[in-house]
């Protein structure tokens, strides 16, 4: 009888459960009715006679009020543009701490391989491709080392040539293959007052042994020789001229301006002294004997009447260096 009720009393539950899901807001279309749990139906036999039986105490789910179900909620209306930012500055983002610093190299191992150098074997012979072309060099680097030396001379040996009083100009220098002349002087008078005619082209150097030679050695000889004459004029025959030797293949040195040809000598009261083989004891012979002995020293080559058939007729004159600081008079 207790359980009998007990079961009433459940359906009772039961029915107030719907009641207060009914009165309540739908949450969903249809609310589920809970069902005893299995096993937990009485037995037939277990309920008392007139009582009412559970299925008799329990309502038909058709005639139990079912709530209608809630309507659907308004489709919400299509997104507008965004939304203006906030006006409201944001706080501020903490600092990013700045990045570690990359750990520092380890070290180099004392036996760590180090870079070699290109093996002659390896290093390139020929122009890298593509690479411009230079012109030639035209003067080795020892060569430029020379030449600035010979300036240095040269213009030393100018300021020696004024100092004595000479006359004389420089020009521009001469470059004409393995033939030139470096800084060539053309002089108009020497020291003691002896004209040159025509004018040079020749070397300082040159010049400067022509002075000594005129100033020391022709004009004491014209002098003992023609009663106190003095030499009023030289007549030159060449200086520069780019050329091979007389009867050889070897450049001469008239080709580098360290050479003149003296052809004769102009005296003070007016007489001329051409070279040439004279009567031997008159004193043309002895003084062209004397200018002669006296080239040889400021000159270290001299040539001239009776060495050979190329100098017949005038003197040859050079400074050219020769071994052991040698000289070569006939």
């Amino acid at each position: 009888m207790k359980r009998g009720l007990r079961m009433a009393d459940r359906s009772i539950l039961q029915l107030a459960m719907l009641g207060f899901l009914a009165a309540a807001p739908a949450t969903a279309q249809s609310v589920p009715v809970p069902t005893e749990a299995p096993g937990e139906r009485p037995a037939a036999a277990d309920v008392a006679p007139g009582a009412p039986s559970s299925a008799a105490a329990t309502p038909d789910p058709a005639s139990v009020p079912v709530p209608e179900e809630r309507p659907a909620p308004p489709e919400a209306p299509p997104a507008a543009a965004a939304e203006p930012a906030d006006p409201t500055p944001a706080a501020p983002a903490e600092a990013e701490a700045p990045p570690a610093a990359p750990p520092a190299p380890a070290p180099a191992a004392a036996d760590a391989p180090q870079p070699s150098y290109v093996s002659p074997e390896k290093a390139r012979t020929e122009p890298e491709p593509g690479a411009p072309d230079v012109p030639p060099m035209a003067v080795t680097p020892a060569e430029t080392v020379e030449a600035a030396a010979a300036v240095e001379d040269a213009i030393q040996c100018e300021g020696e040539l004024k100092a004595r009083g000479a006359d004389f100009t420089v020009g521009e220098t001469i470059a004409e293959g393995d033939c030139g002349v470096l800084r060539p002087v053309s002089v108009k008078r020497l020291s003691n007052g002896t004209s040159v005619e025509p004018g040079t082209v020749m070397l300082c150097r040159t010049a400067l042994a022509l002075d000594v030679w005129v100033s020391e050695g022709v004009a004491p000889a014209a002098k003992a020789e023609f009663k106190g004459a003095t030499v009023k004029a030289l007549t030159q025959a060449s200086t520069y001229v780019c050329r091979a030797r007389a009867s050889e293949q070897k450049i001469s040195e008239h080709s580098r301006g360290s050479a003149i040809d003296i052809a004769g000598f102009e005296l003070s009261d007016g007489t001329t002294q051409p070279v040439e083989a004279k009567d031997a004891g008159t004193p043309a012979d002895r003084f062209a004997a004397a200018v002669r002995r006296a080239a040889c020293g400021p000159f270290r080559t001299v040539l001239g009447p009776g060495t050979d058939s190329d100098h017949g007729t005038h003197l040859h004159l050079d400074i050219a260096a020769r071994n052991g600081d040698a000289t070569y008079c006939r």
